[in-house]
Formats: structure tokens, C-alpha cells, sequence
């Protein structure tokens, strides 16, 4: 290969590479602000970057090989892009259970005030009273 299609794909790479820690850093602000609409018209983007970087894994690994001041700042590049993926993925990972506990609430909110719940469908208080009569101790 020679030394401008090397400088040419080594500039590829990390464009790609500065692309994508902006791209986390942006939606790690908005996810930090709750801003959330904007994570799925991201995903897009974020495949399409990150498919691009593992295409290149085979000349990234033989780059930081080299042991030069090129090779250096591509494992600073990589190090700063891990530390990003790690935290977006932490958060993602954080509304994903969130939401999944809201939703649980509100399907447990809808059955027991719903006609299976605290009332039938003729409106009166159902025989199986989802409401718990704790004993109270009269023997004091």
C-alpha cells in the first residue's frame, strides 16, 4: 500500500472515529437532559459509523502496531470512543429497565382498577377484594 493511500485511510479512520464520540457525546447530553427523541433517528448513524470502524479493524490493529505518534493517537482516539460507547450503553441500558418498570406499573394500575380489579362491570366492589384487610389486634 502506499504512503498517501495509507495517510488517506489513516484520515478515513479517524474522521470516523471523531464522528462517532461526537455523535455519543451529543446523545449522551440528550439523554442526560431528557431529551429523548432523537436516540432512535440516531441509531442509523450510528450502525452506519460503527459498521464503517469494523470494516477497518484489520489496518486498525496493524496501525497501532506501528508503535508511532499515528498509532499512539489512534489508541487515544479508541481509548476516549470505548469510554463513550461504555457510558451510552450504561444509560441506554438504564432507560431500557426504567421503561420496563413503568410499563409493569401501568399494566398492574389498568388490571386493578379495570373491570377485573377493584370494581366489576356492574360497579360494585368485587368479591375478591384486591385491597388487603390487615387483622387488627383487639386483644390490648
Amino acid at each position: 500500500m502506499s504512503e498517501t493511500t495509507t495517510e488517506a485511510r489513516a484520515d478515513d479512520v479517524m474522521e470516523d472515529i471523531a464522528a462517532l464520540t461526537a455523535l455519543l457525546d451529543r446523545e449522551i447530553a440528550a439523554i442526560g437532559s431528557g431529551d429523548l427523541s432523537g436516540i432512535a433517528a440516531r441509531l442509523d448513524e450510528k450502525s452506519r459509523l460503527g459498521a464503517r470502524l469494523e470494516a477497518q479493524t484489520a489496518w486498525i490493529e496493524a496501525a497501532l502496531g506501528q508503535g508511532d505518534e499515528a498509532a499512539s493517537k489512534l489508541r487515544d482516539s479508541l481509548a476516549e470512543l470505548s469510554a463513550l460507547i461504555a457510558r451510552d450503553a450504561a444509560m441506554l441500558e438504564r432507560m431500557r429497565e426504567t421503561t420496563a418498570s413503568v410499563a409493569r406499573d401501568l399494566e398492574r394500575l389498568r388490571a386493578r382498577h379495570g373491570l377485573g380489579g377493584l370494581y366489576g362491570a356492574n360497579g360494585h366492589r368485587s368479591g375478591g377484594d384486591t385491597l388487603s384487610r390487615a387483622p387488627m389486634d383487639k386483644s390490648v
